[in-house]
């Protein structure tokens, strides 16, 4: 099984399993087929109306609609075609994250060159199966590659129903005050990932709560990192549900009697506002 290996910052080794050869032929005659149905329905349809086509307009039409299709349902379906949905596999950066508009574009623009390069010689199916990472001439370019989606891409959104707030007990001494001066929208969307992830084992997962639990404790002082070590998912949760709730000011509810941070009361400057 290929495997596309990165390191995080903090020394965590992350590996996203690549598309194979046969998934990405599968994936190709799915497409193809596809537009080879609405070509010959569009086909009959301009025949029985009797509109011809000249040589020049099939040919720039035909060229414009390969290009067209891979980029804007690429676009639409956050990095898949029809036939990539279908098998589970998606175009990502080499990174691992969602290609950009541009990568996608660039890709698609050597679809035409790489569906005429099939019949003399299948170029592109060499490629994928000799080369490391699977790419073929659009992915060389575009700086992308082909993973196997095992879940969805947008994680579900974590302990949904639960405030900071309100939670009955609060095992980390957080003063939002620090958390709204130190934290933004981006630490946000990092946790909501980091606590949604799917696909890592165990120990890459617990390595990866550790240190991130580490750094932001160091950003928020000595009071919020006491404990961190002993259960750092907990920490990130509750960091989570309190950034959170910073970010929607408008529901904000006042802590529920009794609700205080286990062993400290919550400062009087701890308010969220």
């Amino acid at each position: 099984m290929a495997e596309l290996s990165l390191e995080t910052p903090e020394g965590v080794r992350l590996a996203h399993e690549l598309a194979g050869p046969g998934t990405r032929v599968l994936s190709g005659a799915i497409d193809a087929l596809l537009l080879a149905f609405a070509g010959a329905s569009l086909l009959l349809f301009l025949a029985l109306i009797g509109f011809e086509l000249g040589v020049v307009a099939l040919t720039s039409g035909s060229l414009v609609v390969l290009v067209g299709y891979w980029f804007v349902s690429s676009l639409l379906l956050d990095g898949a075609t029809v036939g990539k949905r279908l098998v589970g596999t998606s175009v990502r950066d080499l990174q691992g994250f969602a290609a950009s508009p541009v990568q996608l574009l660039l890709r698609a623009l050597f679809v035409p060159l790489e569906a005429a390069l099939v019949v003399p010689i299948p170029l592109v199916f060499a490629l994928i199966a000799l080369l490391p990472r699977r790419q073929r001439l659009g992915d060389l370019v575009a700086g992308t590659v082909v993973l196997r989606t095992r879940t969805p891409r947008v994680p579900s959104e974590p302990a949904a129903e639960q405030r900071w707030s309100k939670l009955p007990e609060r095992h980390f001494a957080l003063d939002p005050s620090a958390v709204r001066a130190s934290l933004d929208a981006g630490d946000l969307a990092f946790l909501r990932e980091l606590l949604s992830r799917h696909g890592l084992g165990s120990e890459a997962r617990n390595a990866l709560h550790l240190a991130s639990a580490r750094a932001y404790a160091e950003r928020l002082g000595a009071a919020a990192s006491l404990g961190v070590e002993r259960n750092p998912k907990v920490f990130l949760r509750e960091l989570f549900l309190c950034l959170r709730e910073l970010e929607e000011p408008e529901a904000f509810t006042p802590p529920a009697a009794g609700a205080a941070d286990r062993g400290s009361a919550p400062s009087a400057g701890s308010r969220l506002r």
